[in-house]
């Protein structure tokens, strides 16, 4: 019952996850405080580049304990049923060769920070809570770009989008 709850609640993002295809054109949200690339392999550097050197590891930015409140719950019942459905069948959707652009080495990277993603948007909406940058990824999905780095140093920056088309 929770997670049927949870469904309706994160309705923008369901239905977004109930899409059979991602990525098949442009991003088409604000530009303002984003770095908007179709350069994949500027966008991979932002996404797994973790030196710090010229800006922020992307998953420290985006998952760092300064994020999230204390009181945030993490529910493993999300996880569960993540696994039980995986991830709305994410892998195997049309990502209109973005997930090839994406992967090296047998692995795709768009896929691993999907589901990230994902499971992240999905307690921020059981919590009732987005983080300023949560909601700017939700935002970035929604719009089909793809969150995958930041420019400079958090919080100062822009969030680094890339879009396919």
């Amino acid at each position: 019952m929770k997670w049927n709850r949870l469904l309706a609640n994160a309705c923008p993002l369901v239905a977004y996850l109930g899409r059979m295809s991602y990525f098949g054109k442009g991003y088409s949200g604000s530009a303002c405080n984003r770095i908007v690339l179709k350069d994949e392999v500027a966008a991979f550097n932002y996404a797994s580049d973790d030196s710090g050197e010229t800006f922020d590891e992307w998953e420290t930015v985006s998952d760092s304990p300064d994020v999230f409140p204390d009181d945030f719950e993490w529910k493993s019942w999300i996880d569960h049923n993540l696994t039980k459905n995986d991830y709305f069948g994410l892998t195997s959707k049309d990502f209109n060769g973005a997930d090839t652009k994406w992967t090296q080495s047998g692995i795709c990277l768009l896929h691993e920070l999907m589901h990230r993603d994902i499971r992240i948007l999905l307690n921020c909406y059981a919590n009732n809570f987005f983080p300023a940058i949560w909601q700017q990824i939700l935002d970035v999905y929604l719009n089909d770009g793809f969150p995958c780095g930041w420019q400079g140093r958090y919080p100062e920056g822009e969030l680094v989008v890339f879009s396919n088309f």
